[in-house]
């Protein structure tokens, strides 16, 4: 089986939908672009004299987040998180119903995830020729602040040898060769720390220009034939492509550093002890949609912002903010001005003051 089957059996498998479908009368859909895209029916209970209420409420997700976490020995916990907007309370209703059928009715919720992510991961068997099995799989619903209410729907998994392990390094990508997010979804891949990335095609969104161990892909996206695709090299690790001279040079800085650290570090360890450095109470970036993002930002830089700086700070193109910022002032949560040549965007008036 080819990859191309492989992605669209992935896409499949990641159907809440199709999942949804056999517990909760639901039909399943894929998007035209190959990516899963979920409505999912709340069909609540049966009511206590035996009858069941006719009317489903229908409750669409807005985003959709693969969010990959790759260990050191190749295995992949996945989690596909679909988040729906509660903003109103026939939506909050529908989706507190599902939360508790789910909460009841845990295995008929999964079990045809579950079917179809084994046939996705013994396709990917096939594709790559590296043995691999799921295992773990589990299904949760809840609700959090974002700080907008949200709903979350989260299938969870392992997926063993989902990455190739050889010579002191760890690619990642052969598994997902040639997938395809629409624009509700957005592909999050994270990594241990100790690991440098030595290689991530194509460019992602965000995260891998910042040094950080993990890079988001926002749809729409088609990835090429072999990618996404990431190098990892482990702890210690040089990787084919350094030279020789470059490490014994990296050797020979590496030891200096060391002989200075060790001796002004007792003059920072106390000082260090005093000032623990406070936790962020701030959600996760990639469990933001774009327009939580804007707005984030907006409120970290007092109220007001240049639309040229979204552009820079968001890594977006010029295109892609115009269109956020558009639909957030459709929504009358910001407000937009001319200063000069600049598009400059401001939270309502009656939000910075209060």
């Amino acid at each position: 089986m080819g990859a191309r089957q492989s992605v669209a059996l992935l896409a499949a498998a990641l159907c809440l939908v199709a999942a949804v479908g056999t517990a909760a009368g639901g039909a399943s859909a894929i998007g035209g672009s190959g990516t899963a895209t979920a409505d999912f029916d709340v069909a609540p209970a049966a009511l206590a004299d035996g009858s069941v209420q006719s009317q489903s409420q229908r409750v669409t997700p807005d985003t959709v987040v693969l969010d990959v976490t790759v260990y050191g020995n190749g295995t992949a916990k996945w989690e596909v998180v679909y988040r729906t907007r509660l903003d109103d309370s026939q939506t909050a209703a529908a989706f507190r119903s599902y939360k508790n059928d789910v909460e009841a009715n845990s295995t008929k919720y999964s079990r045809q995830f579950v079917g179809r992510m084994n046939s996705t991961i013994r396709s990917a068997e096939q594709t790559t020729g590296r043995e691999m099995s799921g295992t773990n799989y589990s299904v949760r619903a809840e609700i959090r602040e974002f700080p907008q209410r949200y709903g979350l729907v989260v299938y969870s998994f392992k997926w063993h040898g989902f990455a190739a392990v050889s010579n002191g390094e760890v690619r990642i990508g052969d598994s997902l060769s040639g997938l395809i997010l629409n624009e509700k979804t957005r592909l999050l891949v994270k990594w241990p720390e100790e690991y440098d990335a030595t290689t991530v095609q194509p460019r992602p969104d965000s995260g891998y220009e910042k040094r950080e161990n993990a890079v988001i892909w926002n749809g729409p996206i088609e990835f090429a034939g072999n990618e996404p695709r990431i190098v990892l090299t482990a702890p210690g690790g040089i990787g084919p492509n350094v030279p020789w001279t470059l490490v014994a040079t990296g050797v020979g800085g590496l030891a200096l550093v060391a002989l200075l650290a060790a001796g002004g570090w007792w003059l920072y360890r106390d000082r260090e002890q005093r000032e623990p450095v406070p936790e962020s109470e701030d959600p996760p970036e990639d469990l933001l949609s774009n327009e939580e993002r804007v707005l984030r930002l907006l409120e970290r830089r007092g109220g007001r912002i240049k639309q040229r700086a979204v552009v820079d700070e968001l890594g977006w193109t010029e295109a892609k903010t115009s269109q956020v910022v558009g639909s957030l002032r459709e929504q009358g949560k910001i407000e937009s001005f001319r200063l000069g040549r600049e598009n400059v965007l401001a939270l309502p008036t009656e939000q910075q003051e209060s």
